[in-house]
């Protein structure tokens, strides 16, 4: 008997136990359910409403990236020979590995001169400098500016590597979800992602190749012996004579102004005889009228006169 008890415990107690054990493990599955939903659902959501964040912020070390500068430099100088000069400097422009985007000659009764653009790999941008100035018999001025955008190339850099790490956020989510409403909103913010991903590398480009590249502007001329030389005045018979053959000039064109009106000669003329015409034939219709009007008066006057002999 009191085995069958002692028996009947322990059996209770293993199913206690066992059933304890569930629970933990259900609870243990729940618990993992529940953090991988809300894995997926924190990110879900973000893009519901409209992601904001862009990811942690790319940390870069200003002395992990060259410098970017970008140098121009302005000469203007005074050489002896216009053309051997110029000869000389395309020689050094050549040799430099440069080349002239614009140029545009200047002459004047004082001075031969030439204005260009130089555009000049960075490395050289020094060096073609000092070789232009050697050709100079005098350097009236020489400006050089340096613009350091390294700052604005390191922030639109960071910016590029955000974006790409938001861009990669957005395709593993895209990879997950399985909602079509969902899909379309991952895909319409990858798209505006990828947009501004474009544009930044675009900067990018446009900083490299402006740093690239510096820019001389040069202005280069040769003076000249200016020369003063009088005016001849024509003699007073001289004169006159033009004067003669511009008058005749000017009643030559007056008569070939009114040779080329001719068609309205002729509707002036046609309209003249019609009013014409119509006028004399009215004044011959009055004069009849006249005429007839005085018979008639004449005639009832001479009878009035014979009436009065009678009576």
């Amino acid at each position: 008997m009191k085995q069958s008890i002692l028996l009947t415990s322990i059996m209770l107690i293993a199913i206690l136990i066992g059933c304890n054990s569930t629970k933990d493990s259900n609870k243990a599955e729940e618990m993992s359910l529940m953090e991988v939903a809300a894995d997926y659902e924190a990110p879900l959501a973000a893009t519901r409403q409209g992601f904001k964040e862009e990811g942690p912020v790319l940390k870069t070390e200003s002395n992990e990236i060259t410098p970017k500068i970008i140098k121009t430099a302005n000469v203007s100088m005074e050489v002896v020979d216009y053309i051997k000069s110029k000869k000389q400097i395309d020689s050094i422009i050549i040799a430099a590995k440069a080349y002239i985007t614009s140029e545009g000659f200047q002459q004047s009764d004082i001075q031969l001169g030439n204005n260009m653009e130089i555009k000049v790999p960075a490395s050289g941008f020094d060096g073609l400098l000092k070789s232009l100035t050697l050709v100079a018999k005098r350097v009236d001025y020489q400006n050089v500016y340096t613009q350091d955008v390294t700052e604005e190339y390191i922030d639109v850099k960071t910016r590029l590597e955000n974006k790409r790490k938001v861009e990669k956020t957005y395709l593993d989510l895209l990879r997950k979800t399985t909602s079509i409403e969902d899909i379309l909103k991952i895909e319409n913010k990858l798209g505006e992602i990828r947009a501004e991903i474009e544009s930044a590398q675009g900067r990018m480009k446009y900083i490299d190749h402006q740093v690239s590249l510096s820019t001389i502007s040069l202005f280069f001329y040769q003076r000249l012996e200016f020369k003063y030389t009088p005016e001849e005045m024509p003699s007073f018979w001289q004169k006159v004579k033009e004067a003669l053959h511009a008058g005749w000039k000017g009643i030559v064109w007056v008569l070939i102004f009114f040779m080329k009106i001719w068609p309205v000669w002729v509707i002036t003329a046609v309209v003249y005889l019609v009013w014409w015409k119509t006028t004399n034939r009215k004044s011959h219709k009055s004069d009849k009228k006249k005429k007839k009007d005085k018979k008639k008066k004449v005639k009832d006057d001479s009878n009035q006169g014979s009436s009065q002999e009678l009576v």
